[in-house]
């Protein structure tokens, strides 16, 4: 009986000792694992090309190795990290491309204007106001289109032409709206750009031109055009907005208006008539007669007819002498 109880004791040692072992052994290798620490860091969310302006949709944060964080690298929540929102970017970026400051123009540098600027293109203004400027919905780094709407009453006495309206150009970029020429940071933050009475576009020398004279002619509008093509950098240099623009016929009043279609002729020219200056009256001839002879010369013309000529009335005959 003893030894039973001798092998029993030996059993349950050994199998605190193969638990102790197996304990020891798993805190060893926890505690030698080495502990990774990732970091986030601004990369570009997609295919950017040279000279665009960056927008929340263009860049994103990636967890990266602390230790391969490369230097000078953007970092998620380090105190005084660059804001690369707005900001240029001086050349093209692939999807994930990790970003520095190095790599854009800040919308605070000098001479960032002209450096957003694409070679042989101009920036011009245009007045807008809280309407025709979408209520500073519109932000540097948009494409719009500019429409044209003119009053032509005082060029045409039709109504179905009083009004018309036109695209002159389409497809160009946003440089600034009134004196800001990046995107506000956030969207807490009170938003300058619904006050801003002009925006700045980025157009070829001929439509500046263009936008001048439209600017002459009626009011402006802002059309905003959607970031969904396929591409974010149109080639201005082959294609032409004007030429584009003015392929669209013309939109006029009684192209939208029911009310102006069906406008009264009648009605239409009793307004013309009543504004229409009248004529003068024409004076009445007056004539006097001595005799059988009148005072006007023109009547001894048919002095047989008995002096009607020119409408006035014939002499009564004369009663024979006795």
């Amino acid at each position: 009986m003893s030894k039973i109880i001798k092998i029993s004791v030996l059993l349950v040692g050994a199998m605190l000792i193969a638990l102790i072992v197996r304990t020891v052994i798993a805190s060893a290798s926890h505690q030698s694992a080495p502990t990774v620490t990732t970091q986030k860091v601004r990369v570009s969310a997609a295919d950017l090309p040279q000279g665009l302006l960056l927008r929340d949709d263009d860049l994103s944060w990636k967890n990266i190795p602390a230790a391969d964080v490369p230097p000078n690298a953007i970092v998620a929540a380090t105190p005084n990290s660059v804001e690369l929102k707005g900001a240029l970017l001086r050349h093209a970026a692939v999807s994930g491309t990790v970003l520095f400051a190095d790599d854009v123009i800040l919308p605070n540098s000098p001479g960032f204007l002209a450096a957003t600027l694409k070679p042989g293109m101009r920036a011009v203004s245009v007045a807008v106001d809280d309407v025709s400027g979408n209520a500073g919905l519109i932000q540097p780094g948009d494409y719009v289109d500019l429409l044209l709407t003119q009053q032509m009453d005082r060029r045409t006495d039709s109504p179905d032409l009083a009004v018309s309206s036109e695209t002159v150009v389409q497809q160009v970029r946003v440089l600034a709206v009134g004196s800001e020429i990046s995107r506000p940071k956030t969207s807490d933050a009170p938003d300058a750009n619904s006050r801003a009475r002009t925006v700045t576009l980025e157009v070829t020398p001929r439509m500046g031109e263009v936008v001048s004279v439209a600017a002459r002619l009626g009011s402006l509008s802002l059309a905003l055009r959607s970031f969904a093509t396929a591409r974010r950098d149109p080639d201005t240099t082959t294609a032409d907005p004007i030429a584009a623009a003015s392929q669209a016929a013309p939109v006029w009043a009684g192209d939208i208006s029911r009310a102006v279609r069906e406008l009264p002729k009648s009605h239409t020219q009793q307004v013309n008539a009543m504004n229409a200056p009248s004529a003068p009256a024409a004076p009445r001839a007056v004539i006097i007669y001595r005799g059988s002879d009148t005072s006007d010369p023109a009547a001894t013309v048919a002095q047989g007819n008995g002096g009607a000529a020119y409408g006035a009335p014939p002499l009564p005959p004369l009663a024979p002498a006795h």
